[in-house]
């Protein structure tokens, strides 16, 4: 059973990969193709990861580079589906697309996050104890008090938006920890990039600089997903 729920969620990594590439041009359609010499792919080209590697990340016309981007969130969304509740699932593929969107955009669509807040909002109206919803507004002004104060140098708007959903959707215990572990995985991957940057490795191999801007969505959205599945509970907040 593990193993089919695995694979649909693989299969669905792969459509979110669409969405969120195609946000933009709200053409969610058209027949998967190349993005560099625009061949129209064939099926046996876009099963989730058993593709990636029969075709040693290259493209078979052009031979370009496919990005590891495709495989990582067609893992990553197979293994959402195997630790995340069912009704959470819904609002974790958003969070999918908010991630692989803001990574490339550094910026969060208003519509997949009010979605993501909708479903949190219908999520905690069934699933927790009053004191709970506190967690979703009390992670808001955290983080919308950063973008104020640092006039959105900090930390976008988008970000303060999706901790609205966050905390609604896990509750108190587990929303903080959240968020305490969003920023412990920030520091963590500045304190890499930090040291990668002094080798030149940084901008050679990931095309990017020390002043270069780094998206606070997909931390938030990781330390969601390990708080969920570890029962986190760092700051010690309980239900009353």
């Amino acid at each position: 059973m593990d193993i089919f729920l695995f694979i649909f969620g693989a299969i669905i990594g792969s459509f979110l990969n669409v969405v969120a590439l195609r946000w933009d041009e709200k053409n969610f359609n058209g027949r998967s193709e190349c993005p560099h010499c625009h061949k129209v792919l064939r099926w046996w080209e876009l099963v989730p990861v058993f593709s990636f590697l029969v075709l040693r990340a290259r493209c078979s016309s052009c031979k370009h580079k496919i990005s590891f981007q495709y495989p990582l969130v067609e893992i990553w969304t197979g293994l959402i589906f195997l630790t995340v509740p069912y009704l959470m699932l819904p609002i974790f593929c958003i969070y999918v697309v908010i991630t692989i969107y803001d990574f490339k955009y550094k910026i969060i669509p208003d519509p997949l996050v009010y979605a993501a807040i909708i479903l949190s909002i219908l999520y905690a109206f069934v699933s927790y104890d009053p004191i709970d919803w506190l967690a979703g507004p009390i992670i808001f002004l955290f983080f919308a008090a950063i973008w104020f104060f640092s006039q959105g140098r900090a930390m976008g708007f988008g970000d303060a938006k999706l901790g609205l959903s966050v905390g609604l959707l896990l509750g108190m215990a587990q929303g903080l920890s959240a968020i305490t572990l969003a920023f412990w995985i920030g520091a963590c991957v500045s304190l890499i990039l930090m040291a990668l940057s002094k080798f030149g490795f940084l901008k050679s191999a990931l095309g990017l600089t020390i002043k270069s801007e780094v998206p606070f969505a997909p931390f938030i959205i990781l330390g969601a997903w390990i708080s969920l599945i570890f029962d986190l509970n760092i700051l010690h907040a309980s239900s009353l």
